[in-house]
């Protein structure tokens, strides 16, 4: 893919229980996947691609304030979607397909070096982050506690599990001096370390590849995998503050795909 090339681009139960039945019967528009060679494009953005105006499958969390903080932007004849909202704002697609039918994830990102300078001291984690949501193959009563108790928050649609994977880091006082890593987390706190923290991470392009299936059976080994449905992705910024000054700029992410 071109754009990786240039360094520029580089109660209480039952009353939830009730809400839960509510939602479900909403039934909101979901992606129809479109497999080629045995991959589907689920985040994309194609030329013409505008946030502040999203095709029915799409949704912005919030609702009414995150369109301003994603834009679809040309790197290299390569549409990408550049990412500008700090505060955990989201961009996702819902979309219905078996995690054991295309259970492998691969995307590209970007961070801008310039949010890790003049940040010492101020302990927040700032960077990109994709979030994955799941409904079916969990034990009776599961998908109640983890929302319940979970600590993956965010106005999502309908779903029993969640994984969110960040790429970031603390400040420094010099970008220079920050590091970087990849990690997941799922909905009741526990977290995997998907690549070291690092210098230099910022400032280029990294795709990454996993398999989601098997990241899944590690947070929840005693679900139904044949029965669990991917049930929306979206992509956004970490919730840390932007150092005073920074460029508004978080980083970029060129695509995300499911394959077989």
């Amino acid at each position: 893919m071109r754009p990786f090339a240039h360094p520029a681009h580089r109660f209480i139960a039952c009353a939830f229980a009730g809400l839960l039945a509510l939602a479900a019967c909403a039934q909101e528009p979901s992606a129809s996947l479109a497999f080629r060679d045995g991959r589907a494009v689920v985040l994309g953005p194609e030329p013409g691609f505008n946030p502040a105006a999203l095709p029915a499958d799409w949704w912005l969390s919030p609702p009414r304030e995150a369109a301003g903080g994603f834009t679809a932007t040309d790197l290299s004849g390569v549409t990408v979607l550049r990412v500008t909202a700090p505060g955990g704002n989201l961009i996702g697609r819902r979309l219905t397909a078996p995690l054991l039918g295309a259970p492998y994830l691969r995307w590209g990102w970007y961070l801008d070096p310039a949010l890790y300078g003049g940040g010492a001291g101020d302990g927040l984690d700032r960077g990109l982050r994709i979030v994955i949501g799941f409904t079916g193959g969990t034990p009776g009563g599961a998908q109640l506690t983890d929302r319940l108790f979970g600590v993956v928050s965010g106005d999502y649609p309908p779903h029993d599990r969640v994984i969110e994977i960040d790429f970031g880091g603390v400040g420094a006082p010099k970008a220079e001096d920050a590091t970087q890593g990849v990690a997941a987390l799922s909905d009741r706190g526990l977290r995997r370390v998907l690549r070291q923290s690092a210098f230099g991470q910022a400032g280029e392009w990294h795709i990454e590849a996993i398999d989601l299936a098997q990241l899944y059976a590690q947070f929840w080994p005693h679900d139904r995998m044949n029965q669990v449905t991917i049930s929306f992705i979206a992509t956004g910024g970490l919730p840390g503050r932007l150092p005073q000054g920074a460029s508004p700029t978080i980083g970029y992410i060129a695509e995300i795909l499911l394959s077989r």
